[in-house]
């Protein structure tokens, strides 16, 4: 439905927007988050979420838009890179990444988030607990304990980006990656054709 693409990307431009303000920083956010969303053959919709969540808990961290937007996209790219070498189909890293959103909205990651990571993406959890510099085992312990802040899980992954990286590169192309960036590509193109047109009812 060409209307529903439309409106999921508008509405995920006004979630990045809120963070960024309507200004030079927005669009750089906002390319920002096509690039990675490419480079790392990830939804467009979940990378543009997770962008939002990352860099407002840097802008409560003290840093300002334009640093908070940086850091977001590097870590995002981290998160995304490490979903993918879960060798998670696309629901189930769709669905991990999803459930950190929801930690980074709650300000701790725990219960049922933590296990959905855990469980669908083991290699972000053990990029997150190698950054802690503690055994999976004991990163459980700490969620239960209520010691995975949304600053902690930050800081951890921030950490492992190169090393993430690194694995990511080695990744071979697929079909299911492709058709993740050919969806990915159809949606910013509905989304330009929406915003350049200015008129619902030339898209539709």
């Amino acid at each position: 439905d060409v209307a529903q693409t439309a409106d999921a990307v508008n509405n995920l431009r006004s979630r990045i927007e809120l963070v960024t303000g309507a200004s030079a920083d927005f669009a750089a956010a906002w390319d920002g988050v096509q690039r990675v969303a490419l480079a790392t053959h990830s939804a467009l919709e979940e990378t543009g979420t997770l962008f939002a969540r990352v860099a407002q808990a840097g802008k409560d961290a003290g840093l300002n838009t334009q640093q908070a937007s940086e850091q977001s996209l590097r870590l995002v790219e981290t998160i995304n890179q490490a979903a993918q070498l879960s060798g998670a189909s696309a629901q189930a890293s769709s669905a991990a990444i999803t459930q950190l959103v929801q930690g980074f909205q709650s300000g701790v990651l725990r219960g049922d988030e933590f296990n959905s990571v855990m469980e669908q993406a083991p290699r972000l959890a053990q990029a997150l607990a190698d950054g802690l510099g503690v055994t999976t085992g004991e990163l459980r312990k700490m969620a239960e304990a209520g010691e995975l802040s949304a600053q902690t899980v930050i800081d951890a992954l921030k950490g492992q980006s190169d090393a993430v990286a690194q694995e990511f590169a080695k990744l071979p192309p697929t079909v299911g990656r492709a058709l993740q960036d050919l969806s990915t590509q159809w949606t910013l193109y509905v989304g330009e054709l929406d915003k350049s047109s200015g008129d619902r009812k030339s898209v539709v």
